[in-house]
């Protein structure tokens, strides 16, 4: 097992911390035996003071080996950073050992010479060139070592469009002693210097021609753009030439570009730094920068490209996210069986986390009777067809079913299938309870009507609206009509109300209906009722009874109507028999008059 440098040291320092204790404590219990002497306790401070050396030499050890990683990790870094700047340069450019072996090379070097630089490290010019061109680079090389300065010579190199002469800069690399380990190299196609005013005008076509921003600034003001710039921007160059840059950067935006224009003044370069532009008309445009200065002329040389689209793409995804990831309902992506993307409305439902519902086919969690009409739905929309308010049951976690309705669609381009579905589990119990409440409802109704049918008193059910909900055919028969709808619980719509005397008008705030209304049970409320479109008179008794609720308020009202017409008329015949009869047989005056007061008290009773 290998065992790391800085296990090494833990165990060292930890080993000689218990020797140095031991030989503490040896000396502790040698030395106090008898008396100790003054240089006793000196060497014991010495052995206190060791220990105390011991750990601080190991954390400056620790100190040291982490400053060394650091380093390490920022020379990889850097190491990155330049092969990555060297491989986006048009030179090609190379690093040799002394001994004429590659360190690295970049990309143009690749290109060049039709190498990969992974097959080049460890090799030298005589493995791949021929001997001849091999040893003049060879020896230029050395000189480069030998004078320990730069210099310039002149390289021709054959290539499929023929002879290129290539200016190679050569010059010794230093390490920390000062002693030159290797020899770099970047050498400047200097063929087209011929054809310079050519390629100046192709140079500015192609900066015209680009759809990308290209810009050419000092550290604080446009110098050139090209025409992208002023399309993009809609400021013509006249306005944007000469004028400070961050003058055009959005408020919220320029702290950090004015930080990312200080790393440039120092030297760094920006790869896909991302700001905000104010254009003419007001509007922002996104744009991401990747710049270089250059420290001879302190020229800064920009490419930006307009990413406001791809902005506004991100951010709506991002809403899209957001809003999937919140909303209540059920939101599935998939792919045949699989779960690709689940919101956490599935989860909770389920009970499953992401992971278990993930990891296996959702087939798995569907209810064993609903599979195979879940697999034809799933057939049908692999064709093509919609599935929309299809409705299945799912197998919880904690073994619980729940019903779940899917709209679901396909992406034939991708094979993706797009989901929604709602938990419909408590609604199809409650569509269940109300079916039957329904039902029982219905039942009772029907045996309430075929019991009411059966009374040959007249009976109206009306609600709080004084609507009347339900009769008999004995009440239809009283008020006249054969829909119940069209009765009143407003008797004074229908009749004319008497006390029995047929006189007096009975207040309809007395009446049962009224009475019930505000809670009251009334029984046998005599009045008499005259149809003015009939022309016809009845005495009758009214009761009437509230229907409370659950949290005893008056939701209804039953009213009973005893048609008493016919008794009271047999009652007044009866009495005018009698008084005939008492006359032919003779009776005394107190008689007459006590029966007169009975009449009185009956007139009065009936009153009230």
């Amino acid at each position: 097992m290998k065992i790391s440098f800085k296990t090494k040291i833990i165990f060292g320092y930890i080993i000689n911390l218990i020797v140095v204790l031991l030989l503490g404590v040896i000396y502790w219990s040698h030395v106090f035996q008898d008396a100790p002497h003054i240089w006793d306790w000196i060497s014991l401070v010495l052995i206190v003071f060791s220990l105390g050396m011991l750990t601080v030499v190991y954390f400056i050890i620790r100190t040291q080996l982490k400053a060394k990683n650091e380093a390490e990790i920022k020379f990889l870094e850097n190491r990155k950073l330049l092969q990555s700047i060297i491989n986006n340069t048009s030179n090609p450019i190379s690093v040799k050992k002394i001994n004429g072996e590659y360190l690295l090379i970049n990309k143009q070097y690749e290109t060049l010479y039709k190498l990969k630089e992974e097959n080049i490290k460890g090799k030298t010019d005589h493995d791949f060139l021929p001997k001849e061109i091999a040893d003049r680079y060879r020896n230029t090389d050395l000189e480069a070592v030998k004078l320990g300065k730069e210099i310039q010579v002149e390289e021709i190199l054959e290539q499929s469009d023929g002879p290129h002469t290539y200016l190679a800069v050569k010059f010794p690399l230093f390490d920390a002693a000062n002693r030159v380990f290797a020899v770099g190299t970047i050498a400047t196609d200097i063929t087209e210097r011929i054809n310079s005013q050519k390629l100046l005008v192709a140079g500015n076509t192609f900066f015209n021609l680009s759809r990308d921003m290209l810009i050419i600034s000092s550290n604080e003001t446009f110098l050139k753009v090209n025409p992208a710039t002023t399309k993009i921007l809609g400021y013509s160059e006249e306005e944007l030439l000469g004028k400070p840059f961050m003058s055009f950067v959005y408020a919220k935006d320029l702290d950090a570009t004015l930080q990312e224009v200080a790393k440039l003044k120092s030297g760094a370069t920006t790869a896909n730094f991302e700001n905000r532009y104010v254009c003419k008309d007001g509007s922002l445009k996104w744009l991401s920068w990747t710049a270089y200065p250059d420290p001879e002329t302190g020229l800064l040389y920009a490419v930006a490209r307009d990413v406001t689209a791809k902005k506004e793409v991100e951010e709506s995804l991002k809403a899209a996210d957001t809003f999937f990831n919140m909303s209540l309902d059920i939101l599935v992506v998939a792919s045949k069986n699989t779960f690709i993307k689940i919101n956490p409305s599935l989860s909770k439902v389920l009970g499953y986390s992401d992971l278990e519902l993930k990891s296996q086919s959702f087939t798995n969690y569907i209810f064993s009777e609903d599979l195979a009409t879940t697999e034809k739905a799933l057939e049908e929309l692999q064709k093509g067809t919609p599935l929309v308010n299809f409705e299945n049951r799912w197998v919880c976690k904690d073994g619980d079913i729940r019903w779940l309705s899917w709209t679901a669609t396909i992406d034939t381009s991708t094979a993706l299938l797009y989901a929604i579905a709602r938990d419909i589990t408590d609604q199809l119990k409650l569509e269940e309870e109300e079916q039957a409440a329904l039902n029982d409802l219905y039942e009772n109704e029907q045996k309430l009507n075929l019991i009411l049918e059966n009374v040959s008193d007249g009976v109206i059910v009306a609600n709080t609206d004084k609507q009347v909900i339900l009769a008999n055919d004995t009440a239809n028969e009283l008020f006249g009509t054969e829909d119940d709808s069209k009765i009143s619980a407003n008797f004074s719509e229908h009749f004319e109300l008497y006390f029995p005397d047929g006189k007096t008008i009975f207040p309809i705030q007395k009446l049962p209906m009224e009475r019930a209304l505000v809670g009251e049970s009334t029984d046998d409320v005599d009045v008499v009722i005259y149809n003015p479109k009939l022309q016809q008179k009845k005495r009758v008794l009214l009761s009437g009874r509230p229907i409370f609720d659950k949290q005893n308020k008056v939701i209804a009202v039953v009213i009973t109507i005893k048609d008493i017409t016919r008794y009271r008329n047999l009652e007044e015949e009866l009495k005018k028999t009698e008084l005939k009869y008492r006359s032919l047989i003779g009776f005394r005056k107190d008689d007459e008059s006590k029966e007169s007061d009975e009449k009185n008290e009956d007139k009065a009773t009936d009153k009230n």
